[in-house]
């Protein structure tokens, strides 16, 4: 699929983050299967807690810049942390900025173009037993809410504090064969979305 743009992004910037790790191994499974692959790091973006009167003196570069590259990519993969049972507020706080509509911008005062129609994938990690699933399970929901397309594979890693090797890899093939087939099925189902809306369908 090498016309398939997809964006792989972790809810977390802690530099030894196990869904940082996820992330890169996504984003290296999409690539093998030819897709047009952008990993995404939230660290790089200079965004604050939302804030409303903060919002109104004006939005954030980087909010705009984030919106983009979430418009541009008509694929997600998103690995999701658990903290406390749900997702972080980074990644909470990241959707909420970039689903926000920029009053007299004609190109962002529709909040949801940046999520609207979009494939997503949903993966986790996490040192328990259960590999981040709950925050999948708060996740879906305000994805869905947004207007995006929820792959039905999902992969939640448990103890991923031995699940990868001093490069970054995931050790067991299983575990590989369950992040690419979650890879798969969003650029499959992108890829026939975008197909049918492009003639009308």
């Amino acid at each position: 699929m090498p016309d398939m743009k997809l964006l792989v992004f972790a809810g977390s910037t802690r530099q030894q983050s196990f869904n940082r790790r996820l992330a890169q191994v996504a984003a290296d499974a999409a690539r093998d299967a030819g897709a047009d692959t952008t990993l995404l790091e939230l660290s790089d973006f200079d965004i604050p807690m939302y804030n409303a009167d903060l919002e109104a003196r004006g939005t954030p570069p980087d909010v705009l810049r984030l919106k983009q590259l979430l418009w541009e990519h008509p694929a997600w993969v998103i690995c999701s942390p658990e903290y406390n049972g749900s997702y972080t507020a980074l990644l909470k706080n990241t959707i909420d900025w970039a689903s926000s509509p920029v009053k007299g911008n004609p190109d962002w005062q529709d909040g949801g173009k940046s999520f609207r129609g979009k494939v997503v994938g949903m993966l986790s990690a996490s040192p328990g037993a259960l590999g981040g699933l709950r925050s999948q399970s708060h996740l879906a929901p305000l994805l869905i809410n947004a207007e995006c397309w929820l792959a039905p594979k999902a992969f939640a890693l448990g103890s991923a504090g031995s699940a990868f090797d001093d490069s970054g890899a995931l050790i067991q093939q299983t575990h590989r064969d369950r992040v690419r087939a979650v890879v798969d099925q969003v650029l499959w189902a992108s890829a026939r979305l975008n197909a049918g809306a492009a003639t009308g369908q």
